[in-house]
């Protein structure tokens, strides 16, 4: 067990390991640090002789300590000795270059994520940044981004930090529970409708780019990324469907999935096939199977071309309003098989009520109003309705009974009477 002597210039902890006396300087410290050092060396001793796992407790001590203290322990063999955390650039390059289970896209956003968390707290240690200054990062962050953007960056600097807890890089991660912003905008979701697709179709250059807003709108397929890797071998004429390559969905083990071939959509298949070159191997040649071509640009000018006003999120919402349609036809579970993504999802950042669907349901509620008559409300008949009281005399025939009752009205609580107290 160990033992605290107290000198005048310092405290010493006093254990034996292997038989072997060691002391441990403390310095200046209260009988309380120094009695919670002794209970903490002694349960480490403990775990250690009978190759337990280290307690909650004995590890949040450990990590807690300061390196000189923690040196004497992992010297004397008590400790593994800690692994330099190196800086905050440093660890998130490594991080984000080992992770080549991703997109390029997705890769794009983590080195964006990574630049703002340095741009804040600076080329710092990765274990000298605590809750507290977690906290106040989202708050700056909110500043800076939209709060969408902002709660996703939070995410991943959380991503960031719960990778460095798991490889015992730092006892804790300091984001756990920061939350800003929101998941969700709904002023940047819009329904497009086939009214405004008919215009931007015709105003499209070529008939690639008509296969490209069709197969957004129509077919419900990520731009570019889907869309530029779909191939002529892809589409099966014979069996009204096609195959998409999905590199967003590929991580989580679905890298294709199967999408009709929608009476919509179909035109403007045939048309590009009927135009495609001999041999040709994309359906969308110009974009030559790079998923992450970038089109957002050219189509707003088409948009505006077409005379519409550009709406936010352009080929988000095309998709986005195909799956609405969609929704109203068929169960959502093949909509999203179809779609490639989850109902929670969809309804988190899909569907959309348009203004068709309040017209619907008013239209709705308006035929059933008219097709009732003035007392079926249920207020004139609980008025004036009466009750009839049949008397039915002694040895009255079975005949007679029959008749009574074929004439008879029945009171809306049934044939029986009702129960006391109920």
């Amino acid at each position: 067990m160990a033992s605290i002597e107290y000198r005048k210039t310092t405290t010493r902890v006093i254990a034996y390991v292997a038989k072997r006396k060691h002391c441990f300087p403390l310095g200046r410290v209260t009988k309380k640090v120094a009695e919670r050092f002794a209970n903490n060396i002694d349960s480490l001793l403990y775990e250690r002789r009978c190759s337990l796992a280290l307690s909650r407790e004995v590890t949040n001590w450990l990590s807690g300590l300061d390196n000189d203290i923690y040196e004497m322990l992992s010297d004397r063999g008590l400790v593994e000795p800690r692994q330099s955390t190196g800086t905050l650039t440093t660890f998130i390059d490594s991080y984000i270059e080992g992770r080549t289970d991703v997109t390029d896209r997705r890769l794009e956003k983590l080195k964006q994520a990574k630049h703002r968390l340095v741009e804040y707290f600076g080329d710092v240690e990765l274990g000298s940044i605590t809750a507290g200054g977690a906290d106040e990062y989202g708050r700056w962050l909110l500043k800076q981004v939209a709060p969408t953007t902002a709660n996703k960056e939070c995410q991943i600097a959380a991503q960031f930090f719960r990778h460095a807890f798991r490889k015992e890089l730092i006892s804790r991660s300091p984001f756990d529970g920061v939350a800003v912003g929101t998941s969700t905008n709904n002023d940047r979701r819009v329904f497009v409708s086939r009214d405004v697709v008919k215009e931007v179709l015709d105003s499209c250059p070529d008939w690639q780019w008509r296969t490209v807003v069709a197969l957004a709108r129509y077919g419900g397929l990520r731009c570019s990324s889907e869309v530029a890797l779909l191939k002529w071998t892809d589409i099966c004429w014979d069996k009204d469907r096609f195959v998409v390559t999905s590199p967003k969905t590929k991580r989580y083990g679905k890298a294709t999935r199967l999408v009709p071939i929608f009476p919509e959509l179909r035109p403007y298949l045939e048309e590009a096939f009927d135009l495609a070159s001999d041999g040709a191997v994309w359906v969308v040649p110009m974009l030559n199977g790079e998923a992450s071509k970038n089109l957002g640009t050219t189509f707003k000018r088409i948009i505006k071309g077409a005379g519409v006003e550009v709406w936010v999120k352009p080929f988000q919402n095309l998709r986005a309003s195909r799956q609405t349609e969609l929704e109203r036809q068929h169960p959502t579970y093949k909509v999203c098989a179809w779609m490639g993504n989850t109902p929670t999802v969809a309804h988190k950042h899909y569907l959309t009520v348009t203004e068709d669907d309040f017209k619907s349901a008013a239209q709705s509620a308006t035929g059933d109003s008219r097709g009732m008559q003035p007392h079926e409300n249920g207020c004139d008949v609980a008025q004036n309705k009466t009750r009839a009281v049949h008397h039915v005399r002694e040895n009255t025939s079975f005949a007679e009974v029959v008749g009574i009752l074929e004439n008879a009205r029945v009171a809306e609580e049934g044939l029986e009477p009702p129960t006391r107290g109920l």
